[in-house]
């Protein structure tokens, strides 16, 4: 399984919950996490998504402590199945 099969699945599994993921690009800003999943209810997830085992380059633990500390957590997804059961709670 590659990166592009994650991210397929995350946006397939987004859909089934009656939301959607969009792919997020910040011209100029390296590292900016790959989705932005929408949920209904008022639900935002911000994704960076991954090959199972996969880790962020430096650039994007940078962007992802920058948006933490203002209050948006950045979910690094290996396994999109694994990260909807995680928040189907929330």
């Amino acid at each position: 399984m590659i990166e592009k099969d994650v991210e397929r699945r995350l946006c397939a599994l987004a859909r089934r919950h009656g939301g959607v993921a969009l792919k997020w690009t910040s011209p100029g800003t390296m590292g900016v996490p790959d989705r932005l999943v929408f949920l209904p209810g008022g639900r935002l997830y911000l994704v960076e998504v991954k090959r199972p085992g996969g880790r962020p380059r430096e650039s994007q633990k940078a962007i992802h402590r920058r948006l933490g500390r203002l209050g948006w957590p950045v979910h690094v997804v290996d396994d999109a199945d694994v990260f909807f059961a995680s928040i189907d709670g929330d």
